[in-house]
């Protein structure tokens, strides 16, 4: 009797290695994966202005960082500054403090840019909160009041036509890197669970569009999630987050996705030398304790010594 339905992600060609660098933006779920990377040795940026759900939003921070955009709109809260573009982890205690780190900030994702070799673009949601007065799309409310902003199910071609000619500016920018699209699993249940679906509904037609467009990657994260593990006991108590064991199911798919065989058996060499290195000996000092200990110290110098890339912070 079969249980869940048989699923293989097709391998990329982007064959990453520890040679590169990476840079996740997007939803928690780019956290996740790219927490992952750092955890097995790899250079990768992360969420740097926070986590963003919005197709919108997400671009407009890549579009600002891209052309360098000094323009930065700034909300006030009792002593707290934050943009309206930022997560709200992204705050000073000026406006001058904040423009200066937004920025700073830029300027960064910028530089990485130009040198990553994969960009991974998670989106979570297509329900927009944009300012009532401006239309600006925000990528966070800062708890701000509700009457500031008006709540809409963004239509698949307005995303469409944003992320057009970001994309050619991404390719302009570094013709090497290589953009994968995927979709968040995690559920927004408290836009309702049919106003969920339509909403991510939105995003795979919207990822699969720009894929087709510039030939680029996607990875089903979401698809994983729902259709074959598709059981609660693989969600956190919340029933909304994944569980860290379908994480590192999905961690594993994307591995296999994206990385050259090599890459992978460097990675699964590693972990095991470091199992060994931290695992909790029954008998602490004994002479076997020590000798096993002492063997995987000489395999880890001849390891770095060997693969000078891997990271180990």
């Amino acid at each position: 009797m079969k249980f869940k339905l048989d699923f293989t992600v097709d391998k990329s060609h982007i064959d990453f290695t520890y040679h590169y660098s990476a840079i996740f933006i997007g939803s928690c779920f780019s956290d996740e994966i790219g927490q992952h990377f750092l955890k097995n040795g790899f250079h990768a940026e992360i969420n740097p202005f926070g986590t963003l759900f919005h197709p919108k939003a997400i671009a407009n921070v890549l579009k600002a960082s891209i052309e360098e955009s000094r323009n930065v709109s700034v909300y006030q809260r009792d002593d707290l500054f934050f943009s309206w573009d930022t997560a709200s982890k992204i705050y000073a205690f000026s406006e001058a403090e904040l423009i200066q780190k937004i920025l700073e900030t830029r300027q960064k994702l910028r530089a990485q840019l130009l040198k990553s070799r994969l960009l991974v673009i998670t989106f979570g949601t297509a329900w927009q909160y944009a300012l009532s007065e401006t239309n600006q799309v925000v990528g966070n409310c800062h708890k701000a009041p509700q009457n500031l902003f008006s709540k809409a199910l963004t239509p698949v071609d307005e995303m469409h036509a944003q992320w057009q000619p970001l994309i050619a500016q991404l390719k302009t920018l570094n013709p090497t890197l290589e953009i994968v699209f995927t979709v968040s699993p995690v559920r927004h249940i408290k836009d309702g669970i049919v106003e969920n679906n339509r909403s991510k509904s939105r995003l795979i037609e919207l990822a699969h569009a720009l894929v087709g467009d510039h030939q680029l990657n996607y990875f089903p994260s979401y698809e994983i999630l729902i259709d074959v593990l598709r059981d609660y006991r693989f969600y956190q108590s919340d029933l909304v987050h994944p569980s860290d064991e379908a994480v590192n199911y999905v961690w594993k798919s994307f591995a296999e996705f994206s990385m050259h065989p090599s890459t992978l058996e460097c990675m699964n060499q590693r972990s095991r030398l470091l199992a060994v290195l931290n695992h909790t000996s029954l008998h602490p000092g004994s002479k076997a304790d020590i000798e096993g200990k002492t063997k995987a110290k000489k395999e880890l110098e001849l390891f770095k010594g060997k693969y000078p890339e891997v990271g180990w912070e």
